[in-house]
């Protein structure tokens, strides 16, 4: 006769049933109905052990007991009893969420607020991305690379202020950002690696070694309402780790650094790019006007 799998088990587990539960249930829908004693005989486990499983799977509507002497138990079909686990997680999940919601809103301020925190892994990540965009009630501004962009044209964001600069070399993407992102407090630009990283004429010799380290489509800069901020430098390889800080003095002095480096990409005045200033860039019309305010 065919041994229930560990695989089967663990995954029944995951889905809310003891790994006793799991085991017997498992083992009825082998047997299609059977007496305790053949299942403590078949999986080896105690009789207590089999009773309190067979009652817990009866009260989860996964198990049904036939009134005959003894006893006799057979399961539910397997879709059905996926189906009641699942919408048990669903109910859960409702629940734990309305309440975390609740204790969102009366976060207890202390003094770890100000904590520099690295985020690592690109699920971790890409949800903080989100959260931020998500988030923000009055401006984002974000520098970002092409790493993200499967992110960033997937976002959705309120009817807010909006700062973004893409370092990419992806056709036609500034125009279809600004179909995402049509609200007229939009200002979108995209630059290629090449205008963001080209040498002024008068770049000291390290920049050649600098140029060699960078990996621009890894650069993000994220600040949320000047009040959260997120941030990869253009050095970072491989596996990223993100810096986020609500720290005001760091988000402040990154807005600031931000603003001027802003300033010297898109209208090109000579006093310095990242690191080192780009040449002049040549500025369409709409950004002729959003330059000049």
């Amino acid at each position: 006769m065919r041994s229930i799998s560990t695989t089967l088990v663990k995954s029944l587990a995951e889905l809310g049933l003891s790994t006793y539960e799991a085991s017997v249930y498992a083992a009825l829908v082998l047997f299609d109905n059977a007496e305790a004693k053949d299942l403590v005989e078949f999986l080896s486990i105690s009789k207590p052990s089999v009773y309190e499983a067979l009652e817990h799977l009866s009260e989860k509507g996964l198990a049904v007991k036939r009134v005959t002497k003894p006893a006799r138990y057979s399961a539910v079909s397997p879709q059905m009893a996926i189906d009641l686990l699942m919408g048990s997680h669903r109910k859960s999940a409702d629940r734990a969420l309305a309440e975390l919601e609740k204790l969102k809103k009366e976060k207890v301020q202390t003094e770890k607020e100000d904590a520099l925190w690295t985020i690592y892994g690109e699920t971790n990540i890409e949800y903080k991305i989100r959260d931020l965009f998500g988030k923000a009630k009055k401006q984002i501004r974000c520098m970002i690379g092409d790493r993200y962009l499967p992110i960033l044209e997937t976002v959705r964001i309120k009817d807010i202020a909006l700062h973004l600069i893409v370092v990419s070399d992806v056709p036609g993407l500034e125009k279809r950002l600004h179909t995402q992102f049509p609200g007229r407090n939009a200002e979108i630009y995209v630059l290629s690696p090449e205008q963001f990283t080209s040498p002024p004429k008068d770049a000291p010799p390290e920049f050649e070694e600098i140029h060699k380290l960078m990996k621009v489509e890894n650069l993000l800069e994220l600040i949320a309402d000047d009040e959260e901020l997120l941030m990869v430098p253009p050095f970072f390889s491989g596996t990223v780790s993100v810096l986020n800080t609500k720290n005001k003095g760091a988000v402040f002095h990154m807005k600031t650094m931000s603003q001027i480096m802003w300033k010297r990409l898109l209208e090109g005045d000579g006093e310095g790019g990242f690191p080192f200033p780009p040449p002049p860039l040549p500025l369409r019309k709409g950004r002729q006007a959003a330059a000049k305010k």
